[in-house]
């Protein structure tokens, strides 16, 4: 798990805000395009099997495109049945800052990646993933609300508050995004 420090947090978020400008986002294409998606899990291994048992909705949600999945846990990803079936990427000790932030050589190696929507599962505050949905420019940028909106999000799903079990959480997550979509489908054939 990447600890940030909070003195590099506030400076960062600071360097976020002024380098950002607002744009405006067509979620109806992120469902059609073809570029790659990446997911970015949880740090916290006990949301990571929740978060991890959703990812084939994510892959069905998303057709025709590379799903990838940012993991920053110390698990073996072969060990799980839902992570091994997908494109890993797995930031090393030497793509993050000594404040635990991501290098711009990491961010370069996403950005490279063309990736149209970047997911951020991880329920908790986590400002380590929400810097790489915001640095990596997918023109879609989804996570729960947790109050960071843009630029880190351009899409915040409210899940309920942090007494709401994780189960429920990823449900309403996960049906969020497929109301996202019916919603996008039908506008498209109108």
């Amino acid at each position: 798990m990447v600890k940030v420090n909070r003195i590099a947090e506030k400076i960062a978020r600071l360097r976020h805000r002024m380098k950002f400008k607002g744009e405006s986002v067509n979620f109806m294409r992120c469902f059609s395009d073809y570029a790659d998606c990446l997911v970015l899990m949880p740090a916290d291994m006990s949301s990571l099997v929740d978060a991890a048992s959703r990812l084939p909705q994510i892959a069905e949600i998303f057709p025709n495109r590379l799903i990838k999945i940012m993991l920053t846990s110390n698990i073996d990803p072969r060990a799980h049945e839902y992570i091994k079936k997908f494109t890993l990427i797995k930031p090393y000790s030497n793509d993050i800052s000594t404040f635990g932030l991501p290098r711009e050589s990491f961010i370069d190696k996403l950005r490279s990646k063309d990736l149209s929507v970047c997911i951020d599962l991880d329920l908790a505050y986590n400002f380590f993933n929400s810097s790489v949905c915001a640095l990596a420019q997918a023109p879609v940028r989804i996570g729960r609300a947790k109050g960071l909106g843009l630029p880190y999000y351009n899409l915040e799903i409210n899940v309920g508050g942090d007494d709401v079990p994780a189960k429920k959480a990823y449900d309403a997550f996960i049906q969020a995004l497929h109301n996202l979509k019916k919603q996008g489908m039908s506008v498209a054939s109108a």
